[in-house]
C-alpha cells in the first residue's frame, strides 16, 4: 500500500515479487517461495535524490543473490555492499531508510537502518520488532527520554544511519540491525515507513489491522487518509507460513 500527500513518491517498496514507486498503490496477493523478500524504503534528499535513493536501494537488494541461505550475516553483508554501491553511484545529498523482512517460511530475519519499521502482530498486540536508528531512539536507549514522551518529541525526525552518501560517515560507527525469528507455523508482519508511525500510536495500528491484518490493510489505509497525512506512507501486511 502507498498513499500519501507529497508530489513525488519518494517511498519506494518490494513486495515478494516485484518492485513499486507509485503514487497511490493497493496491492494484494498469494505465491509460494522458497525465499520472500520484503522491504519499505524511504527516501531523503529532495524529490529526485530521496526517490532516486529508495528506487537503487530497493532494486539493489532485490535483485541480490540469497541462494547461499538466509541469515542475520547475510543481511547485514548484503547491506554493506549496496552502501558501498551506493557511495559510488548517488548523489552525495541523498539517502534512504530501509526495512524489512527476509525468510524462508520457518525462520524470518528482520532488519533496518532508519527509522521504517517492522512490527509483528499477535492477536492482543502488535510487537515492534525493528529498532529505529535516530536521535530520540539513542535517548530512550540511554534512558534520557522514556518511550511514551518519544512518539511526540520536536527531534524525532533527526534520522542518525541509513543507506545513501549522506550517510557515509556514520556506516563505520553504526550497524544495521537485524533480529531472527522463528515463524511457529505461521506469522503476520507490518512493514511500513515514518509516514505511518507519525500519525498512529502501536496501539491505534493494531486496533485497526485485528483481527484479520490482511483484511483490513484497507481499513488502516482509510484512516491513516481521515487523519490527514503530512507524509507519503507505505507499508506492506503480510502473513508467513511454513
Amino acid at each position: 500500500m502507498m498513499i500519501g500527500p507529497r508530489h513525488r513518491q519518494e517511498d519506494c517498496i518490494v513486495d515478494g515479487q516485484s518492485l513499486f514507486q507509485a503514487d497511490l498503490l493497493s496491492r494484494r496477493n498469494s505465491f509460494s517461495t522458497d525465499t520472500l523478500l520484503l522491504a519499505v524504503c524511504d527516501g531523503m534528499g529532495g524529490h529526485q535524490g530521496g526517490a532516486e535513493a529508495s528506487q537503487f536501494t530497493c532494486r539493489q537488494i532485490e535483485s541480490h543473490n540469497w541462494t547461499n541461505g538466509i541469515s542475520r550475516q547475510a543481511v547485514r553483508d548484503a547491506l554493506n555492499t549496496i552502501q558501498a554501491r551506493a557511495e559510488k553511484d548517488l548523489p552525495l545529498h541523498c539517502g534512504t531508510t530501509i526495512a524489512g523482512l527476509l525468510c524462508d517460511g520457518m525462520t524470518a530475519i528482520v532488519f533496518n537502518a532508519g527509522d521504517s519499521r517492522v512490527y509483528r502482530f499477535h492477536s492482543d498486540f502488535i510487537e515492534y520488532v525493528s529498532h529505529d536508528h535516530s536521535l530520540v531512539q539513542d535517548l530512550v536507549d540511554q534512558k534520557m527520554v522514556n518511550a511514551e514522551k518519544a512518539a511526540t518529541h520536536p527531534y524525532k525526525h533527526l534520522i542518525e544511519f541509513g543507506i545513501g552518501p549522506v550517510f557515509s560517515q556514520v556506516w563505520p560507527q553504526r550497524k544495521v540491525y537485524t533480529d531472527q525469528h522463528p515463524v511457529n507455523g505461521s506469522a503476520t508482519y507490518l512493514i511500513c515507513s515514518d509516514g505511518l508511525t507519525d500519525i498512529f500510536p502501536d496501539s491505534q495500528i493494531h486496533q485497526l489491522l485485528g483481527p484479520e491484518p490482511i483484511k483490513n490493510g484497507a481499513r488502516l489505509a482509510n484512516a491513516a487518509r481521515r487523519k490527514g497525512l503530512t507524509d507519503n506512507t507505505s507499508f506492506i501486511i503480510a502473513r508467513i507460513e511454513e
